[in-house]
């Protein structure tokens, strides 16, 4: 990278090529695809590899799909205990404990995206947790932030 841009670049961030296109002539339509193919989703801005997207699946799955079973076991374990009246249940203990798995589901795609290695190599895949990796990534996301608003206000001064 030049010494005019310091910052780090994602690890799955596609090169920007170097070379421009040559400027369309005014009288010739711009003709665009109109279907996405592999080769131009490789090159497109957004792209994240499979092998990244499939490592955050899986995390999501684990952190996410945990908490929102919990959540829902316990509002239909609870409505059997109801219906056959084994013991008298609160509606708040029953719909805050449910809402409380169900905003530890929130914090838990949060944490399987951020906690996935984003890293393209197929060898590095992270820890069981993955807590070194959600450091990393969260600082990348703390500064791809920081530096968004420092552009915001360094446009509106202008």
């Amino acid at each position: 990278m030049s010494e005019e841009n310091p910052r780090q670049s994602v690890p799955f961030e596609p090169r920007k090529s170097k070379q421009r296109k040559p400027a369309a002539k005014k009288g010739t339509p711009i003709v665009k695809p109109k279907t996405a193919t592999p080769a131009m989703a490789e090159q497109g801005s957004g792209y994240i590899p499979d092998i990244v997207s499939n490592r955050m699946i899986r995390r999501v799955l684990v952190f996410c799909g945990i908490p929102i079973l919990m959540g829902m076991g316990i509002f239909l374990g609870s409505y059997w205990i109801i219906a056959n009246h084994l013991f008298k249940v609160s509606n708040t203990v029953v719909l805050l404990t449910s809402m409380a798995c169900l905003g530890l589901s929130v914090l838990g795609l949060s944490y399987g995206i951020l906690s996935a290695s984003w890293e393209e190599d197929s060898s590095i895949k992270g820890s069981l947790l993955g807590w070194q990796e959600f450091k990393i990534n969260f600082g990348r996301m703390a500064d791809a932030y920081r530096a968004s608003k420092q552009m915001q206000s360094s446009i509106d001064r202008d």
